[in-house]
């Protein structure tokens, strides 16, 4: 029986609810591997298939010719050109802020011309609980992100293809090879004005001057915070930081163990960079969390009080928050950027059930439905192709995260490179294709291995489909002949194992484990069981290595860099449970002390030509020696929102550079 769409309009209200923030969407802190009694180590072999045979009698019938699928539609993606030392962007004089946006590049002439006043109304996916801009952008960050400013960032209209330009730093400068880099910050930049912010500091925090002293004291608690604290996403981006000070107030100097390819892109586009906060706070922030007992994280614990003292540089103020209901953000009167924002705040409407919050959309109740893994369903989106068109946009886009699963190798057998690449083998991904797609638009970006497609670093679409897997017709039928041989290879003719789908207990979720099943059932004669569980069950079972197999959201980017998946799945000392190789170390030694080397040369090559080569010879060795996850073809997402709103738009891996586009976005009411 085929793997079929179940995904209908009114999709279980059950199911949507639970749908608390994916661990790929927010980041876990590192965790070593539990202690566990290892497999045996199996010996690392390059892959090279056998010549096609036929299948053990235990294992399913060979399958009819598989044509190749008439091409669908398929979002445009454009291709990142990364350069070592990008050159700042500076705002031209003379020129307001709002018109040296209207002439760059990046503006959409059918957008027409600005307009002021309004709230936008934004349909939130997920009960908002944790507002430290260290975490970035998660399903909650537009509730606080835009109190932030970074020191650089990225073109809000263009993302990580764009250039990047001076946020709160005007110039920075890269000296001594790549190792320091000199920040020239901007004068005249104070912080909000916040009533609302604890007696002991408010006198030293509301309208404070930015100055060097806050832009160091913000670095050094997002990359050396207070033990417990767990925000990681500048750790993962920076780790390499080594110290940094302040040559006076407005010139601040970053210094680094070793010069890095990524440094500069991370500072503009890494998960938390918008994070700059009041030397005062902070320091007050580390003192109560450390004197309180049980410790107290005013940032982790979102409260109708403690929304209210997120304080930064950014456009918008935080004004109200109901807990499970909504928050709303006002326009920063003192805003450095004179004239912006053009609207007067956003009220965010926690919807989490995906069909009221569609509802919502389509009947003018909100104007932006929301993003990521929390975008329209396929079935949503064929509603409005239909019916709604020159109401609402829909822009597809990649998304920040791709599926995939997550591999036990210290469990037997899949410690053995032969069962991991069976099963990779063994699945046709132009079913998923079939399964995602929406109004004759692809939801996945079919031919993937880690790296994010549509940046330089990802193999050719031509290679990968000639590369076993991924191959189509009869390429496919020899693909799952050769399934079968490995896994009677390994484990005797005709004998197949079992296998335990984990995964969170969301719809997105549990459709990647029903296709696994299905897959494995029919072309490799293994049984698949599915175990879905809630957030919390998920978050402790992972990091102890309770499971044969985790899927989810298994590749993830920032800024479209190698080293923001690599260094996660890896190296030791980055790692991510939910990202990790688990127990590579422990089946294959030796080719998991080769990949980590490889990573690190190919991260600390700043010449772009020769670190594509690397990048390239990494993915090859994942995917012929090692296959430490079984990679999905990338998921597209499917934001929307009103046509009233103009001056916003998405672009491939959106998630951590968007939030900057609300102060110069507008409303054509």
């Amino acid at each position: 029986m085929k793997f079929t769409k179940i995904l209908t309009v009114l999709v279980s209200a059950a199911m949507l609810t639970v749908m608390v923030a994916c661990a790929a969407d927010e980041a876990a802190a590192p965790v070593a591997p539990a202690a566990a009694a290892p497999a045996q180590a199996a010996q690392a072999v390059t892959y090279q298939p056998a010549a096609p045979q036929a299948a053990a009698a235990a294992a399913p019938a060979a399958a009819a010719a598989i044509p190749a699928p008439a091409p669908a539609v398929a979002p445009p993606v454009p291709k990142a050109k990364p350069t070592a030392v990008p050159t700042p962007v500076v705002k031209s004089a003379g020129m307001s802020w709002i018109d040296t946006y209207l002439a760059s590049s990046s503006y959409k002439p059918e957008w027409g011309q600005p307009k002021r006043g309004g709230i936008m109304r934004y349909g939130a996916s997920h009960k908002f609980n944790g507002h430290d801009p260290n975490y970035g952008h998660s399903y909650e960050g537009p509730q606080f992100l835009p109190t932030y400013n970074a020191l650089i960032r990225f073109d809000p209209w263009a993302g990580v293809n764009g250039e990047i330009e001076g946020d709160l730093a005007e110039t920075w400068d890269i000296q001594d090879g790549g190792k320091t880099v000199v920040f020239q910050l901007r004068e005249g930049v104070t912080f909000q004005t916040n009533p609302n912010l604890p007696a002991a500091i408010v006198g030293k925090v509301s309208g404070d001057s930015f100055t060097c002293e806050d832009a160091k004291a913000s670095l050094e608690f997002a990359l050396l915070p207070p033990a417990g604290v767990l925000h990681t996403g500048p750790r993962s981006a920076l780790g390499h930081y080594a110290s940094s000070s302040c040559i006076d107030d407005y010139t601040y100097k970053v210094e680094f163990e070793e010069p890095l390819a990524r440094t500069i892109t991370q500072f503009a586009g890494a998960r938390g960079m918008p994070h700059n906060m009041d030397k005062d706070f902070i320091d007050w922030f580390i003192n109560n969390y450390e004197t309180t007992d049980p410790q107290e994280n005013v940032l982790d614990q979102t409260t109708p009080e403690t929304y209210l003292y997120g304080t930064g540089t950014g456009a918008f103020v935080p004004v109200e928050f109901e807990v499970d209901v909504e928050s709303k953000v006002r326009a920063n009167p003192t805003y450095w950027r004179e004239g912006l924002p053009l609207i007067e705040g956003m009220d965010q409407f926690i919807i989490t059930d995906a069909t009221a919050r569609f509802s919502a959309l389509i009947t003018g109740q909100t104007d932006y439905y929301g993003e990521g893994s929390a975008s329209l369903l396929p079935a949503h989106v064929e509603q409005i192709m239909a019916r709604f068109k020159d109401e609402i946009t829909i822009k597809p886009v990649l998304h920040s995260w791709g599926k995939g699963i997550q591999i036990n190798m210290l469990r037997e057998p899949f410690n053995d490179f032969r069962i991991r690449m069976a099963m990779h083998l063994a699945l046709d991904r132009d079913e998923w294709v079939d399964f995602n797609m929406a109004a004759g638009i692809n939801g996945v970006h079919r031919h993937t291995l880690w790296m994010p497609p549509g940046s330089v670093w990802a193999l050719p679409d031509e290679e990968l489909g000639e590369m076993p897997g991924w191959r189509r017709g009869q390429g496919k039928i020899d693909d799952i002949a050769e399934a079968n041989r490995l896994v009677d290879e390994a484990l005797g003719a005709g004998n197949r194992f079992s296998f335990e789908c984990f995964a969170q207990n969301a719809q997105i979720y549990v459709d990647g484990c029903l296709y696994f099943q299905d897959q494995m059932k029919r072309n490799l004669g293994v049984e698949v069981t599915l175990s879905m569980v809630e957030g919390a069950v998920q978050n402790q079972r992972g990091p102890d290595n309770e499971y044969d197999g985790h899927y989810g959201s298994k590749q993830t980017t920032n800024v479209a860099d190698p080293d923001d998946w690599y260094m996660l799945h890896l190296v030791e000392e980055r790692e991510s449970w939910y990202y990790r190789g688990t127990g590579r170390y422990e089946a294959h030694p030796e080719l998991a002390a080769r990949l980590e080397d490889m990573v690190a040369a190919q991260s600390r090559e700043l010449d772009v030509a020769k670190r594509v080569e690397l990048v390239h010879e990494i993915e090859r060795t994942l995917g012929t020696e090692a296959m430490f996850n079984i990679p999905y073809p990338w998921s597209y997402i499917f934001p929307a929102w009103s046509k009233v709103i103009k001056g916003w738009t998405l672009y491939p891996h959106p998630s951590q550079n968007k939030w900057a586009q609300f102060e110069r976005m507008w409303l054509d009411r």
